[in-house]
């Protein structure tokens, strides 16, 4: 079924989940409102999301992490002055949308930016979001005081 009936056929009926069945009857899987919405809207995050922090560290001073991840996780892994990026982070949430906010344009791949001696290396990216990025951080003795 298209995704537009499956919709309105939830709604109508007042379900949020659906056994999905083969050509030949069989159980071919399990589908919830919430998975259709998803698919209209993208991610949805809950209180049920498993929420792995995705980041690699590759020495004390850099790390390698998904654009998509909260400032607070990203303050709280790295043990950053979070004050410092707070002042320039606007309405960004993420470390995307924050190096968004800091570069004022959509970044290339292989761009660095760097902030307050931290440097920002784009990793990768799609269409219209940074995927991933490589966060080298400035030396302890370096740090603003």
């Amino acid at each position: 079924k298209k995704l537009d009936n499956l919709l309105k056929e939830f709604q109508g009926m007042k379900n949020h989940l659906a056994i999905v069945v083969d050509e030949y009857g069989g159980t071919s899987g399990l589908i919830s409102l919430e998975d259709i919405l998803e698919e209209i809207v993208g991610d949805i995050s809950d209180e049920f999301d498993d929420e792995d922090i995705i980041y690699t560290k590759v020495d004390d001073l850099t790390y390698i992490f998904d654009g998509k991840i909260n400032l607070k996780d990203f303050y709280r892994i790295t043990d950053v002055d979070e004050d410092t990026f707070e002042e320039a982070k606007g309405e960004a949430e993420t470390l995307g949308g924050f190096l968004l906010e800091i570069s004022g344009n959509f970044p290339k791949k292989g761009q660095k930016i760097s902030f307050k001696g931290n440097i920002f290396t784009v990793e990768s990216i799609d269409k219209r979001r940074i995927k991933q990025i490589k966060v080298t951080l400035k030396k302890v003795d370096e740090q603003d005081t």
